[in-house]
């Protein structure tokens, strides 16, 4: 039986950066994810949305990220459900 996988310690992380040419698929599942949002787990979301407040992005001076993160995926739950 196989170890289970343990997460990257934090000095570990790794961002994934993409070049421009590929936005247009970050995009997409980007879309996908939030088209299934109220599917993912509830421990999962948490870390989705501290992932993304901390991913590498061209526009990386988003001032209160993590807030605007939280409200952008609550502004839709009919689309979200």
């Amino acid at each position: 039986m196989a170890e289970p996988v343990k997460p990257p310690a934090k000095h570990e992380r790794k961002t994934f950066k993409y070049p421009s040419e590929d936005e247009t698929f970050i995009r997409r599942l980007g879309s996908a994810l939030l088209a299934h949002w109220s599917e993912v787990p509830d421990d999962l979301r948490p870390k989705i949305l501290a992932e993304a407040n901390t991913v590498w992005d061209r526009e990386y001076n988003v001032p209160q990220l993590a807030q605007k993160l939280e409200i952008f995926v609550k502004r839709y739950p009919g689309r979200l459900s």
